[in-house]
C-alpha cells in the first residue's frame, strides 16, 4: 500500500520559554505604554482587548526561541510535503513583525485567520486560567465535513505563562471569553518569508 499526505497542519507548542522576571519585565513594559497611550491602538481589536505595536527593549531572546520553533514547523512540512520542500529553496528571511494584546475580563478574541502570512505565533506573558486558544477546520466552519470524518472537531489548548504557540497562519482560530479576574497578556507573532510573487506548482 502506499500513502500520500495531502492535507496536514499542526500545532507547535514550547513550555517554559524565558523566566518569569523575563516576563513580568515585559509586563510592566506593556502596563506603562497602556498607561500612556488610548485604549484604541490597532484597527480590528475585540471588544475589551487592548492593543498595541510597541516594541520591547529586550525581546531578542523570544524572537530566538520563536524562529526555532518556526525552523521546527518548516522541517516538519518539508518532509511531509515534497513541493513544500522545493518551495523553500525560493524563500527568503522572514519578515517578523508583533504585537501585544492585553484582554480584560469577560472579552474575547474573536474566530479569524492570518492567510496572508506564513506562520502565526502568540507566547503567553499571562494566560493561565484566562481562555483556551482554539483551532478550527476551515472546511468544517460552514460544516462542509461529514462530523465523523477525522480532524473535523476543534483543538484546543489551555495556555500557561511562558507558552510559545506557533502554526500555519491560515488555520482559523480563536480564544475563548476571558472568565478569570485578571488581564490575558500575550504577544502575537505574524512571520512571512520573503518570496518571489509566484512559485509554480
Amino acid at each position: 500500500m502506499n500513502k500520500f499526505k495531502i492535507l496536514q497542519a499542526d500545532v507547535f507548542v514550547k513550555d517554559d520559554v524565558g523566566s518569569e522576571s523575563q516576563r513580568n519585565s515585559m509586563i510592566e513594559y506593556a502596563q506603562n505604554i497602556k498607561k500612556q497611550t488610548d485604549e484604541k491602538q490597532l484597527n480590528f481589536s475585540n471588544r475589551g482587548c487592548w492593543r498595541h505595536e510597541f516594541n520591547y527593549p529586550d525581546i531578542q531572546w523570544l524572537v530566538e526561541e520563536l524562529r526555532l520553533l518556526c525552523n521546527s514547523a518548516i522541517e516538519t512540512y518539508a518532509e511531509a510535503d515534497p513541493l513544500y520542500n522545493e518551495k523553500l529553496k525560493n524563500y527568503g528571511a522572514p519578515d517578523i513583525g508583533y504585537w501585544t494584546n492585553i484582554n480584560e475580563p469577560d472579552s474575547k478574541n474573536a474566530l479569524h485567520d492570518h492567510r496572508l502570512h506564513h506562520y502565526v505565533a502568540v507566547y503567553y506573558l499571562q494566560g493561565k486560567d484566562t481562555g483556551d486558544i482554539v483551532w478550527h477546520n476551515p472546511m468544517n466552519l460552514t460544516e462542509s465535513c461529514h462530523p465523523h470524518a477525522p480532524f473535523t472537531s476543534r483543538y484546543s489548548i489551555s495556555p500557561t505563562n511562558g507558552q510559545l504557540i506557533l502554526w500555519p497562519a491560515w488555520m482559523p482560530h480563536e480564544t475563548e471569553t476571558n472568565k478569570s479576574n485578571m488581564q490575558r497578556i500575550n504577544v502575537a507573532f505574524n512571520i512571512r518569508f520573503q518570496t518571489p510573487r509566484y512559485i509554480g506548482g
